[in-house]
């Protein structure tokens, strides 16, 4: 639970603001406190005004279920903003519409408590937009994980003059919303126990995974992703301290290690890195255009800035590290037979903007089309825009009790302990692709803790959210607990195909064998006590497609053709993963190609 928050966050906002006008009706003498209440992203925002003589004196915002790394930052942002400006008549922020809007409709309500309109408030006037001209050594296009680890690592190879352009009002990208990354032959595997790992396993791990890889890139992760993390844990100070909480199928040796605070942490601590060595953060700046010359080098970017201004920054370099494509539903359409019942959970900051500078320059593109998917997703709401993910919980809940995956039918379909890509392409195969996990006692109370306890802000459900969705009568979340017949009245799935089912599986249990799915893991399912049921849907945060790029980062033509001047990393990247994903190997590229990437152009360009 997220404390009040009282404290804006500097350099969120590069504002630019020359004046506050106050209107006609600005004094009507009110003083004292007031307050309101509207719906943010995840539940409840609420706004406290203090007032003198009808002027804004503080405002205190809080929103505790909103998600920490983007409706948190908001929150903070608007806080600072308003304080700021002493006015409440601020827009709102980029990317986090629903939880503006939440503070909106609060405050609406506080000024009706007080007898007063947004009119009784300064309005602000902004600077008229002009053209600037910037320089920069190393210019990098993103501040997630990938562009803030290209930044460091190249500070940390020498090089002082580095410029991040962000579009948001904060730093993460799909970096903070990770479970963790993997990095097989660190010095933390080896200190947690985790030995026989090599660097060909590592590779061919990756390459089981769906097809379509960049086999120069599969081997730049299965050589660096080692490196890369004793270089997180050692320069950068990030506490990485542990392995994930359960073993993953698709890893031959457990390699995947979290951040303590979650991967936000992890971004946090690279931010503050970048500035206080010195580095150029301009956030709310987006990239617009690719600026070539005449022998078609990429020389800098034209950006735009939170006040229209244009600004054309020359650069030595360009990395592109802008991250995917996710939330642009037309990119993504190609692949929409299987994304029209998937959940989005990613940032909604991915709309593919580095893909679409860079295909006018004549960049190739590889994988288009792709996204990750994985089971266990969990709409939030009416559509399928914003989700939850439970693969861990679900993970240990099926390897540690009886609980298995049904559909719609009410039958198994899968041995639920396989690997993620496994029980993705079965999930596929069933109606409207959608399974659910039905759970017993012993079986929800290890699934409930691990969803309770889950670190990162896209898998944490809490034991007070849990219930309220059991409680729901809202189409979606899906959750029904009690008995078969409570369960089948609230999600329509037939009690008697759920005990046929219940029944066969304990007959294979006290069998000793699943003849139908080969699981081995065989715990009998007690359906004498309370039942559970969660709907799990295919999911995708990230996707697959992007750049062609050389095992350097460098971006191609078609032809095959270095395009001088222009590299890219992280997600914008296509091919190091194919067109599938093995878990954390998608957070563990876009840290490792900036942490490569970073470290040799940090080299070069420092000469």
């Amino acid at each position: 639970m997220k404390r009040m928050i009282k404290q804006g966050i500097a350099a969120l906002l590069a504002l630019g603001l020359i004046a506050c006008t106050p209107t006609s009706n600005a004094s009507k003498g009110v003083t004292g406190t007031f307050s309101g209440t509207g719906k943010g992203f995840e539940g409840d925002v609420s706004v406290t005004l203090h007032l003198e003589d009808s002027k804004l004196t503080d405002i205190e915002i809080s929103g505790e279920h909103e998600t920490p790394n983007v409706g948190g930052k908001a929150i903070e942002a608007l806080t600072k903003e308003m304080k700021d400006q002493q006015t409440i008549n601020v827009d709102g922020v980029s990317g986090a519409t629903y939880t503006s809007d939440g503070v909106k409709t609060a405050i609406d309500a506080a000024l009706q408590e007080a007898g007063l309109t947004r009119e009784d408030f300064p309005t602000i006037q902004k600077a008229e937009a002009k053209t600037i001209e910037k320089s920069t050594t190393l210019l990098i296009l993103g501040g997630g994980g990938a562009g803030l680890a290209c930044a460091n690592a190249a500070i940390d190879a020498g090089l002082t003059d580095v410029t991040i352009l962000e579009k948001m009002p904060y730093t993460g990208g799909a970096t903070a919303n990770a479970g963790g990354v993997d990095a097989g032959l660190s010095k933390l595997q080896s200190e947690l126990g985790m030995e026989q790992d090599s660097e060909q396993l590592i590779h061919d791990d990756i390459m089981r995974s769906g097809e379509g890889h960049n086999e120069d890139l599969v081997w730049l992760m299965a050589k660096n992703q080692g490196k890369m993390l004793d270089w997180a844990i050692e320069s950068q100070q990030i506490p990485f301290n542990d392995r994930y909480p359960g073993d993953f199928p698709e890893h031959t040796v457990q390699r995947f290690f979290v951040c303590e605070g979650g991967m936000a942490k992890a971004i946090e601590i690279m931010t503050t890195n970048f500035t206080k060595a010195g580095g150029t953060l301009a956030l709310e700046t987006k990239a617009e255009e690719l600026l070539t010359d005449e022998q078609g080098r990429v020389i800098g970017v034209r950006a735009t800035d939170r006040d229209g201004n244009t600004i054309n920054y020359k650069a030595d370099a360009v990395v592109v590290a802008t991250g995917g494509y996710g939330a642009n539903q037309d990119m993504i359409s190609q692949k929409k037979g299987d994304l029209q019942y998937a959940v989005f959970y990613g940032v909604n900051s991915s709309m593919g903007d580095g893909h679409l500078m860079g295909e006018k320059i004549g960049a190739k593109m590889t994988n288009m089309g792709y996204a990750k998917m994985y089971p266990n997703g969990i709409s939030k709401g009416s559509d399928t825009i914003d989700g939850y993910v439970t693969p861990m919980p679900s993970l240990q809940a099926v390897n540690g009790s009886g609980a298995i995956f049904i559909n719609k039918d009410g039958k198994r379909f899968v041995d639920e302990t396989l690997a993620y890509a496994d029980i993705k392409n079965a999930t596929t195969k069933q109606p409207d692709e959608i399974m659910y996990i039905l759970m017993d006692q012993a079986g929800y109370d290890i699934w409930s803790k691990a969803a309770d306890t889950n670190s990162s802000p896209i898998g944490k459900i809490t034991l007070d959210q849990q219930e309220k969705f059991f409680a729901s009568t809202e189409e979606k979340p899906v959750f029904a607990k009690g008995t078969l017949d409570d369960i089948s009245a609230k999600t329509g799935i037939s009690k008697e195909a759920m005990e046929e089912t219940i029944t066969k599986w304990n007959e294979e249990v006290q069998a000793g064998a699943d003849s139908e799915f080969h699981r081995s893991a065989l715990y009998s399912f007690d359906a004498t006590g309370t039942v559970y049921l969660v709907e799990q849907r295919l999911r995708y945060a990230t996707t697959l497609g992007g750049y062609d790029v050389t095992a350097n980062c460098e971006a191609q033509t078609e032809d095959g053709k270095v395009i001088p001047g222009l590299y890219a990393i992280g997600e914008v990247v296509g091919g190091p993963n194919g067109t599938e994903a093995i878990p954390g190997s998608m957070a563990s590229w876009a840290m490792t190609s900036g942490y490569v990437c970073g470290s040799q152009l940090g080299e070069q360009l420092a000469k």
